[in-house]
């Protein structure tokens, strides 16, 4: 791979080197249907309100092999539980599989091979997305997660993805879940780094009958990077997948999330991005009821502040044969500032007569009489503005499963939020 030349094509730039072995012809179509392409522009309706120009003007090199300290990143109730990437490489010396049940395959991409069938078969048939693409093309390492039927795996499995930029970099992970029937999971999938960094994760799901998995997302890029990652799910017959995405970091972030239901299955996707300054945080998602009595529950909620803006576009589509849906879809966003923006487009598009279908979006400031009440309680005007503020975030952690990121994310979010004077909530 070479390094990038400002103001050049930067789709094209980065193909321009040698193609990684295995998954041959995945990596071929990604290149054929990226073949002419340059980055999209707000000419696209899908990029309307997110502007590509900062990232073009960056050139962006091959990630090298590093080594860096994670104690900061563990979390207690996954010490044997995890898989370490840095700069999109297995970290074998911090990873640690000790804990995780037999018959569960848990292991870096890099040693699947193209054994590994499953790979690019999720929403097979379906539009990528160029950056989504990219990633099929030059994807080097990443995780699979194989559960057997029938086992429920009692310890959360932990992925860390790490990026170490001195100099602009480009990152590619990759990783495929596949629980077979009857078997559940809690996943935690979090991405940090430092420097100036472009990283387009990949996230392959297949839930299968009766299968379950909980699924936590957290970006906490640096405020110099760009994120820009696709989830991909489809969930069988009585199957669940619940996703709870948590953005905080990147200077760009985009989250490219799709879901498949089957007949009686059952999938949340719950977000909260976290902005200031110049972040710009994108969400484009699309839930798909393709088979009857399937039900779907969605919660977006963005604080806004300084100068950043946040973007929603959640599409709900109902088949003509999926009678019985039930399907909710709420925006929520909270703007601090006089010039921070939130555009929202909450979707449904129905053709089945028989569902229970909502959607709502709402873009506000904080109530001017609720800190008038809490200021007659005795808080000062910073105080009361920001434990309403976190307030408005709180519900949206409350039902993280795993208790030390819980509390992790707590402790952030009253920090960016400044509510300092909360204490530990627990």
């Amino acid at each position: 791979m070479t390094t990038v030349a400002a103001g050049s094509n930067l789709l094209v730039d980065l193909l321009s080197g040698p193609r990684p072995a295995e998954w041959e012809t995945l990596r071929v179509e990604a290149e054929v249907r990226l073949a002419g392409r340059d980055l999209p522009t707000t000419a696209d309706e899908d990029w309307k309100y997110t502007d590509l120009k900062p990232l073009s003007g960056l050139s962006f090199g091959p990630a090298p092999k590093a080594a860096v300290d994670i104690s900061g990143h563990l979390l207690p109730e996954m010490v044997g539980t995890r898989q370490v990437f840095v700069n999109g490489h297995h970290a074998p010396h911090a990873s640690c599989t000790s804990a995780v049940p037999a018959g569960v395959r848990f292991f870096p991409m890099s040693t699947a091979s193209e054994a590994c069938h499953a790979l690019g078969s999720v929403g097979a048939g379906t539009e990528m997305g160029p950056f989504a693409d990219l990633n099929t093309a030059r994807f080097e390492d990443g995780a699979v997660i194989l559960v057997p039927k029938n086992l429920k795996v009692a310890l959360p499995l932990h992925l860390l993805f790490i990026t170490q930029a001195a100099a602009p970099v480009a990152t590619f992970p990759r990783v495929l879940v596949v629980l077979e029937r009857g078997s559940e999971l809690e996943l935690v999938e979090e991405h940090h780094g430092e420097g100036t960094y472009l990283s387009c994760p990949v996230v392959e799901v297949r839930v299968a009958e009766g299968a379950i998995l909980r699924h936590e997302r957290v970006q906490r890029e640096d405020l110099e990077a760009f994120h820009l990652g696709t989830l991909k799910a489809e969930i069988a017959k009585g199957g669940q997948y619940h996703s709870r995405t948590l953005s905080f970091g990147a200077r760009l972030s985009r989250q490219e999330p799709w879901v498949r239901l089957a007949e009686g299955a059952e999938a949340s996707l719950d977000g909260l991005a976290l902005l200031d300054g110049p972040q710009v945080a994108d969400t484009h998602s699309f839930m798909l009821h393709a088979e009857p009595n399937a039900l779907s529950h969605q919660l977006h909620k963005c604080i806004v502040d300084g100068k950043a803006r946040a973007i929603f576009n959640g599409q709900v589509r109902v088949a003509p044969h999926a009678q019985g849906t039930d399907a909710k879809q709420q925006s929520r966003n909270l703007l601090l500032s006089g010039s921070a923006r939130v555009d929202t487009k909450p979707q449904l598009e129905i053709y089945a007569d028989d569902v229970k279908c909502s959607h709502g979006a709402t873009v506000g400031q904080l109530d001017p009489e609720e800190l008038f009440y809490l200021q007659s309680r005795g808080l000062n005007a910073d105080d009361a503005r920001n434990l309403l503020t976190y307030g408005f975030a709180a519900d949206v952690l409350t039902h993280i499963p795993v208790a030390s990121l819980r509390r992790a994310l707590r402790q952030l979010v009253m920090a960016r939020t400044q509510a300092t004077s909360l204490g530990d909530l627990g």
